[in-house]
């Protein structure tokens, strides 16, 4: 099975046995996270039926300026239901993926400076929720000061993240 380095890390930091839905791939692809390929190769290897699900897996060439369409159609058909910027599902699947790439940052051996930097940049990339503000303090070149990490308040948002996530009834 083709597995994206974002599916992965998304797998790697989730609870174990979590399985990666298709909210999280109409998510990683709007994020422009997942490729097109990506998220084919996985409808593929859950083995999902139905016309639009074979119509969206069969996509190629020219007929991926659809891609989009298709997924959403694909999704519909698999769940009953997509998820939109503002809803539950949205919601979620954007934490799922915020947890798993700061998650994953920590991991790696980063000074304060690297660790701020991309929170800032994961902070960009998978939207601009309020509550990671304060998280660190960007570099500012006019100010000749180095980007910076709170770690408590770090730390004080993922143990919060986490256990809103718990809490979650699954949809």
């Amino acid at each position: 099975m083709h597995i994206s380095n974002w599916m992965a890390l998304l797998q790697r930091q989730s609870r174990a046995n979590e399985p990666i839905t298709w909210n999280e791939m109409v998510v990683g692809y709007d994020f422009g996270l997942l490729s097109p390929v990506d998220i084919q190769a996985w409808a593929v290897s859950h083995g999902f039926h139905g016309e639009a699900s074979e119509r969206f897996t069969r996509l190629e060439g020219e007929a991926l300026d659809r891609f989009e369409e298709c997924l959403w159609e694909a999704c519909r058909e698999c769940t009953g239901k997509l998820p939109r910027p503002g809803g539950t599902r949205w919601s979620a699947a954007q934490d799922r993926w915020r947890l798993a790439l700061i998650q994953d940052a920590l991991q790696a051996e980063l000074s304060s400076e690297a660790l701020a930097i991309i929170l800032e940049s994961i902070w960009e990339r998978v939207g601009c929720p309020e509550d990671m503000v304060g998280l660190w303090r960007s570099s500012a070149p006019w100010e000749k000061r180095r980007a910076t990490v709170d770690y408590g308040a770090l730390h004080d948002f993922l143990r919060k993240r986490q256990k809103d996530e718990e809490d979650l009834v699954p949809a």
